[in-house]
């Protein structure tokens, strides 16, 4: 029997329970889905529009009032991000494993599973490259729990709250390492004490008016870059994104780069980052070291829109062989930066 047999939209909704389940910077309470609506193509375009704020005047008895014409706004959501699966099962396979339509559902639920990283990845390099420059932290000392505690989610929150930010449904992601520091700290009510672990994937607790959350996808991998430099600068400048705002406190390295260099601060834009120490010579190649972020926020910060659009069953027509391919759309868009909170964080 092939797979055609299915219906492709019960594939779909089973792929994008999938995801939904997984998500952690991509997901609730990440993120917001306001916009989500319908997405039917690459390339769609969400408008979002806010009004400006009404000027609040003194009234004087007996006189005219000024009347404001309020202003809008518009930013844009581009669903632009498109990515896809396509893999085949052999009959002579399928029919020796055991059940060989957990063998398919296994396969489609990792395929779910891949989507979901590469996803989750797009939506944390959005938020880092979104937030406030007011509102990056820096490096924090988090090999001790009382660090992570002192100096990093109190920070977070006095950030947000000079940012007149919400202080419902505020989160907070680490890496396993700096959620494993934080659980030595007596002030952490776990998960199990507070009753929200079954609320949201990847949720472990609460903290200071955060619900933390942990995911591997906080580790950010070393990077080469390009940069262009002189001799005896502190400065590598590179195109506008080289550089993030995670990057602050993260060891440099490369050709022309002082030893024990590490970026103290970061362009708005991602073009220029400072170091602790002067170069010897003339940069010519730089890598920037493997490291954790913690990021924090309100759901208000951050726009997400996905679509599993389609989910297709059917038989290659040179094999006997069951296939199943997918295409999964979805775009972000940081809305308000000032609902975000960016530190890097040493953990050992």
């Amino acid at each position: 029997m092939a797979i055609t047999k299915f219906v492709p939209e019960i594939w779909s909704a089973q792929l994008l329970s999938v995801l939904s389940k997984s998500l952690v910077f991509a997901g609730s309470p990440c993120v917001n889905r306001n916009y989500e609506g319908d997405i039917a193509a690459r390339g769609d375009t969400v408008h979002i529009v806010s009004i400006a704020d009404p000027t609040i005047s003194d009234y004087t008895k007996d006189s005219d009032l000024s009347v404001q014409v309020l202003t809008d706004d518009e930013q844009t959501m581009v669903i632009d991000q498109a990515k896809s699966f396509a893999f085949e099962i052999d009959d002579i396979d399928r029919r020796q494993a055991q059940s060989g339509g957990a063998l398919m559902s296994e396969a489609a639920n990792r395929a779910a599973f891949g989507l979901r990283d590469v996803a989750d990845k797009y939506v944390r390099d959005l938020m880092i490259g979104g937030v406030d420059s007011d509102n990056v932290l820096g490096v924090i000392d988090g090999t001790t729990a009382s660090n992570v505690y002192d100096d990093l989610i109190v920070p977070a929150g006095v950030a947000l709250d000079e940012q007149n930010v919400p202080t419902e449904g505020r989160w907070l992601v680490l890496t396993p390492a700096a959620y494993g520091k934080l659980q030595l700290d007596d002030r952490f009510i776990k998960a199990n004490e507070s009753g929200t672990s079954a609320l949201h994937n990847g949720v472990v607790g609460d903290a200071n008016g955060f619900v933390i959350l942990k995911s591997n996808n906080a580790k950010i991998a070393s990077r080469s870059v390009t940069v262009t430099n002189t001799s005896g600068t502190k400065t590598l400048t590179g195109s506008a994104g080289d550089f993030s705002q995670a990057d602050v406190g993260r060891a440099v390295t490369g050709t022309g780069v002082a030893s024990s260099s590490t970026v103290v601060s970061v362009n708005a834009d991602g073009s220029v980052a400072t170091l602790n120490n002067n170069t010897s010579a003339a940069v010519t190649s730089a890598t920037v070291a493997a490291g954790e972020v913690a990021i924090a926020g309100s759901p208000i910060a951050t726009s997400y829109a996905e679509q599993i659009s389609k989910v297709e069953a059917f038989r290659p027509e040179k094999r006997f062989a069951d296939a199943l391919k997918g295409l999964h759309l979805y775009g972000g868009k940081v809305v308000r930066s000032e609902a975000l909170v960016v530190a890097s964080v040493k953990t050992s």
